[in-house]
C-alpha cells in the first residue's frame, strides 16, 4: 500500500482563515435576518394581546356603557388588573417585551403596546403599536429611516 494514504495531515493557517472568513460572512448575513424573524414573532404576540384587550374593552362597554372605569375620565383602572394581556408575553411566560395600556377619551379609547426599555424589542424598527376603538392601527416612535411613511410602516408592522 502506498505510504501517503496513512499519513495524517492537518489544516494550514490559510485554510483555517478562509473557513473563519466564510463562517463570519454567513453569520453577518444570518443574524439580522434571525433578529427580524424573532421581532416579528414578538410583534405578533403583542398584536394578539391587543386584539384580546380590544375585545375586553368592548365587553366592558356593553356592560357599563362607558370605556372608563367608575370615577375615571382618562383611564380604565380595571384594565390594569387583566393579567392575561397587560404585558406581552404575559407574566410567567417569559420576559415582558411590551406593556399594554389604554387611554380613554369619552366614547373612544386607544390601546398602546409600548416596548419595554432594556428588552430585546427596545430597538425594534416598528416602534410602539396603537389600536383605537374603531380598529385604526398605527405606530408611534417607528424608524423613519426604514419606512418612508406611516402607511408603509403600518403595512409592514401590522401584517
Amino acid at each position: 500500500m502506498p505510504q501517503f494514504l496513512f499519513r495524517s495531515r492537518g489544516f494550514t493557517l490559510i485554510e483555517l482563515m478562509i473557513t473563519v472568513a466564510i463562517v463570519s460572512i454567513l453569520a453577518a448575513v444570518a443574524y439580522p435576518s434571525y433578529a427580524e424573524h424573532v421581532a416579528k414573532g414578538r410583534r405578533a404576540d403583542a398584536r394578539a394581546r391587543m386584539l384580546a384587550a380590544q375585545q375586553w374593552m368592548e365587553r366592558y362597554y356593553t356592560e357599563r356603557y362607558s370605556y372608563a372605569s367608575r370615577g375615571e375620565t382618562v383611564k380604565n383602572a380595571d384594565f390594569d388588573k387583566q393579567t392575561s394581556f397587560v404585558t406581552s408575553p404575559p407574566a410567567g411566560e417569559g420576559a415582558a417585551m411590551y406593556t399594554l395600556s389604554v387611554a380613554v377619551a369619552g366614547t373612544s379609547y386607544t390601546l398602546t403596546a409600548t416596548r419595554q426599555s432594556g428588552s430585546a424589542m427596545e430597538h425594534d424598527v416598528c416602534g410602539d403599536l396603537t389600536l383605537t376603538q374603531d380598529g385604526t392601527k398605527a405606530l408611534v416612535n417607528y424608524d423613519t429611516t426604514r419606512y418612508a411613511s406611516l402607511a408603509t410602516a403600518v403595512a409592514g408592522c401590522w401584517h
